[in-house]
């Protein structure tokens, strides 16, 4: 199929052209978005006042206002503005400590765009729209009249254009740079800072060899580096998968025993009077060799380096040598001993540390790849037959008075044409977080839901780019465009240049329905579901409360509010020449999120897991990426014309402004880290410091011990309180200069000369002699 023969069919369902009824079909769109918003705000008035634990916080956030140490927010009150009040009045740097860095700078890119998007909208609507409508286009519709489509051949108002793309580049590159500097910077430091000391102070170690499997060899490995102890504790990451069902069963038998105990205690009134129950006396001993069998082997995977992964968690005395130990580099390979920031102990997902071969490992994210190219091609073709079939003339055949009826009212049916198109598409593209995050869960090795969150968000973005905006170029196939792409490259680009400003007032009522989103989040429809669900099982409204948080982190996660918002920045960058009312529209739609979403993440929302500001450097490149489309689709517009090749020149000159940011202040978008004169060196407050004597009264166990291990092993196999077995355990382990574990050492700590045979841990006979009775006591979480 050639460009030419792309007919028109397809811009009908997804991308509408301009109409002459596209002012009516705008007032609709408004008009239904303001019903949603008033409507939602009502709603959320009344179920606050009947559900109000749904719409409090969780005590992580609320319960820390008062703390002496952080800012106090305002109170929401439960007035019908009370949470308008409330959310408007806060600043962002006092609740940086309740919510988090990256929940903060999400709200800080609510107040970039609103700044770009008055920035450019204003003077776009004030010296480009009456320019437009001065021209004689032809167009007879008052939106389409303010349009470019509508600028005749006049050359003056073409360099008018030019001298603008070099404004927009202008201004958006300079609130940038300021919010980086001025915002980012300073909270990055911030937020590194005030980091909890067991993440400061803990690396996490990546293709670890064979030999150096041991929680001594690792230890020795660091200390050898530093030419000091510097190591306080080392978890490996273990197979958990032959424990894991041995804790099922036990679980499973411990609901039964004290289901059984219930109901022995209602057949008796006085304790005196109970007769021996001989089912509860055999699932007492069920239960008891279960729990033995479950510890047994929680034992050996603990102790055994068979079951140790390839990654471990090393913990550091002092936070100096932990900054020093990320910076270095320990092999050739990129692979072995990759050292990088350990996520937060409650983000960790272990079940991505699998010990399968390379092979298997690139061949599963071969197939993820392509579940993802899927979810790319196969799209656009179920939008247009779902479309097709809801449109009137569809639904026409199969009630024959439906025909009759949409002739009569055809005001209605002009409605329910133009935003089918708006609507499917945005009801489609809800779906689309939750089969990528279906997708890079089982095929993809994430370490944390943080890393989960950032690969969705530039996926989701990659997908709204390509089919929200560059749809019109796309067509009703993405392999017909590939083909296309591969046959002549830039004449893809010229399809979008030249059918996109005949496509402006489509996003110009996708703008306007975008208002409605933030205030119908409000409402959290599924919390809320699931807490009334939670009631009428008989929970308590405290359990209820904890069963319907947190809210879906598919699509109401940060990574796709992310990605959902940067593409409506691109969406103002992009069309702001070709539509000059959208950066308005879009201004205001930031705004509504400031409020609606500055109350759910602040007073609302449980705190999330923080990466410290990835995703908003993926949200600045993207933002970056939206001035290259711009600055790309507006020089083709002006070389389109003839007497326009010379500011057509001049208008994609701004480009090279883009390319030196990008490239002379690469470190403006560097996600630094702490400098080592601000890293306290100072012995650590668990484990023993420098000197030798001195020793601390108790050691936890590692925040990042695996939950089935923490769960089961005893306490006294947790806690290690003798330190002096542990480093003259340690300092034998390795032989000096040797890159193996020598017999000797394997033999101290597995008891067998064999390597990776066996491997047990140093005694505990301090805390076994000073209280015994914990050896058969077990930690939960």
């Amino acid at each position: 199929m050639s460009l030419t023969a792309v007919s028109d069919h397809q811009y009908a369902v997804v991308i509408q052209k301009n109409t002459s009824q596209d002012t009516a079909s705008f007032g609709f769109a408004l008009l239904t978005s303001s019903l949603i918003g008033i409507s939602s705000c009502v709603a959320f008035f009344f179920l606050r006042q009947r559900f109000p634990m749904v719409y409090e916080g969780t005590g992580s956030c609320l319960s820390q206002h008062k703390s002496k140490d952080r800012p106090e927010l305002p109170h929401s009150s439960a007035s019908f503005f009370g949470w308008l009040r409330a959310s408007a009045s806060f600043r962002l740097d006092d609740a940086m400590d309740h919510v988090g860095m990256d929940q903060i700078m999400m709200l800080e890119f609510t107040h970039l765009s609103m700044k770009v998007m008055f920035g450019i909208g204003i003077p776009a609507l004030a010296v480009l729209a009456p320019l437009h409508a001065r021209s004689t286009g032809g167009a007879d519709d008052d939106l389409s009249r303010i349009s470019l489509s509508n600028l005749d051949a006049e050359s003056w108002i073409l360099w008018v254009h030019a001298a603008f793309v070099w404004y927009v580049v202008l201004l958006v590159l300079y609130l940038v740079w300021h919010v980086q500097h001025r915002k980012f910077r300073p909270r990055r430091s911030r937020w590194l800072a005030s980091m909890p000391e067991a993440r400061a102070t803990t690396v996490l170690v990546e293709g670890i060899p064979e030999y150096s499997r041991t929680e001594a060899a690792m230890a020795k490995f660091f200390d050898d580096i530093f030419g000091k102890p510097v190591v306080k504790d080392v978890v490996f990451v273990r197979d958990t998968s032959s424990l894991i069902p041995l804790i099922e069963v036990r679980d499973e038998l411990s609901e039964e025993l004290a289901q059984a105990g219930l109901q022995c205690t209602a057949q008796h009134d006085r304790p005196s009077e109970r007769s021996p129950n001989s089912r509860l006396q055999a699932l007492e001993r069920r239960f008891s060799r279960a729990a033995a069998a479950a510890e047994e082997m929680a034992n050996a995977v603990y102790s055994s380096c068979d079951f140790a992964h390839d990654a471990a968690f090393v913990t550091f005395r002092d936070r100096r040598h932990a900054e020093f130990a990320r910076g270095l580099r320990y092999s050739e390979s990129r692979g072995h001993f990759a050292v990088s920031m350990a996520p937060e102990p409650s983000d960790v997902n272990f079940s991505s540390f699998t010990r399968s071969s390379a092979s298997v490992e690139k061949g599963s994210a071969l197939v993820g790849r392509l579940l993802v190219a899927c979810v790319f091609f196969f799209f656009l073709p179920v939008v247009v037959g779902i479309s097709s079939l809801l449109s009137v003339d569809s639904l026409a055949h199969l009630v024959p008075r439906l025909e009759v009826w949409a002739r009569e009212y055809h005001y209605i049916t002009a409605a329910w044409e133009a935003l089918l198109g708006t609507s499917l598409l945005s009801m489609l593209m809800d779906l689309v977080p939750w089969t990528l995050s279906q997708v890079f869960s089982r095929f993809y090795r994430l370490r944390c839901g943080t890393k989960g969150q950032h690969k969705i968000q530039r996926w989701y973005f990659t997908f709204l780019v390509v089919f929200v905006l560059l749809v019109t170029a796309v067509g009703t196939s993405l392999f017909e465009a590939a083909a296309r792409l591969a046959r002549e490259p830039l004449q893809v680009w010229y399809l979008l240049a030249d059918q996109l400003p005949d496509a402006t007032n489509f996003y110009l009522r996708y703008a306007v329905l975008l208002w409605s989103t933030p205030f119908f989040d409000l409402v959290r429809c599924f919390p809320l579901l699931y807490f009334w669900k939670g009631l009428q099982a008989g929970e308590l409204p405290e359990v209820a409360k904890q069963l319907s948080e947190p809210e879906d982190q598919t699509f109401h996660g940060s990574g796709a509010r992310s990605a959902r918002w940067a593409l409506h920045m691109v969406l103002g960058l992009t069309l702001c020449s070709l539509q000059p009312f959208i950066p308005l529209i879009l201004a205001f739609g930031f705004a509504f999120r400031r409020l609606a979403y500055g109350y759910l993440i602040v007073f609302v929302e449980t705190k999330k897991s923080d990466s410290g500001g990835q995703l908003w450097r993926a949200q600045m490149q993207h933002t970056q990426m939206g001035l290259v489309i711009y600055i790309l689709v507006m020089t083709l517009i002006l070389l389109d014309r003839e007497e326009s090749m010379v500011a057509a020149i001049f208008a994609g000159s701004s480009g090279s402004l883009v390319v030196l940011y990008w490239f002379w202040w690469p470190s403006l978008f560097d996600l630094t880290s702490l400098p080592v004169q601000q890293a306290e060196l100072k012995p650590a407050c668990l484990g023993r410091g420098y000197d030798e004597g001195e020793t601390s009264t108790v050691q936890s166990p590692s925040p990042y011990l695996q939950p089935e291990l923490r769960q089961t092993l005893p306490v006294a196999a947790l806690l290690r309180q003798d330190w002096d077995e542990w480093d003259r355990v340690r300092a034998t382990a390795v032989e000096p200069g040797s890159t193996q574990p020598s017999s000797g050492a394997d033999g101290a700590i597995c008891g067998s000369s064999r390597p990776g045979t066996a491997c047990r841990r140093p005694t505990r006979s301090l805390l076994a002699w000073v209280c015994p009775g914990l050896s058969g006591m077990a930690v939960r979480e």
